[in-house]
């Protein structure tokens, strides 16, 4: 359930309990006959306002309530498309990317694998924090696959709620077939 249904539900959970409350405790009216006594209210002071003597300092602002995730791919970092690797080679894939949302990442974001594919390494990792506007770098490290051929593997962010995000990024790299050298057996001359 993503956080603005999960809030609109709570709302109106919230509002129908205070229906329902407010209905049951109000039984019949009172008579003519029964009393009514009101307690004064205490008078109330108000403090003067404060003054600043020096500039007011920079206050974080909080997180909005209602915030849309966002991430967007600006370039490779390391091992360009189509990078020619050594099979069983550890690599240290790095992309730059923007955070393209209005909600900051935090404790709970994660970049995420998608799909299948035969490198090693973890399927997924905490996202670096940043700031709704800011840029970050993503980095996963890989150990490739032991035979040749083309390879992707695929990425996106995903949300504390478990959603995915924002441009999917990836590692295509190729694994070349080995070239066999000729061996040159001499032979005898007469």
């Amino acid at each position: 359930m993503s956080i603005v249904r999960r809030q609109l539900y709570y709302l109106l959970l919230g509002l129908g309990l205070c229906l329902i409350m407010t209905i049951t405790s109000c039984g019949s009216p009172p008579s003519s006959e029964d009393p009514v006594e009101w307690t004064p209210l205490p008078e109330l002071t108000i403090p003067p306002r404060a003054t600043f003597t020096s500039a007011p300092q920079a206050v974080s602002s909080p997180q909005p309530i209602f915030c849309a995730d966002g991430a967007r791919f600006l370039e490779d970092l390391s091992y360009p498309d189509g990078s020619l690797i050594e099979p069983g080679v550890e690599l240290e894939k790095r992309w730059s990317v923007q955070n393209s949302g209005t909600c900051d990442w935090g404790p709970g974001y994660r970049l995420v694998h998608v799909g299948t594919d035969p490198f090693s390494g973890p399927r997924d990792i905490a996202l670096y924090p940043a700031r709704s506007g800011a840029d970050a770098v993503w980095r996963v490290v890989l150990v490739a696959p032991s035979s040749p051929g083309d390879y992707i593997s695929r990425w996106q962010a995903q949300n504390p709620d478990g959603e995915p995000f924002g441009d999917e990024v990836y590692l295509l790299v190729v694994l070349p077939t080995p070239t066999r050298t000729p061996t040159i057996t001499p032979t005898a001359t007469p």
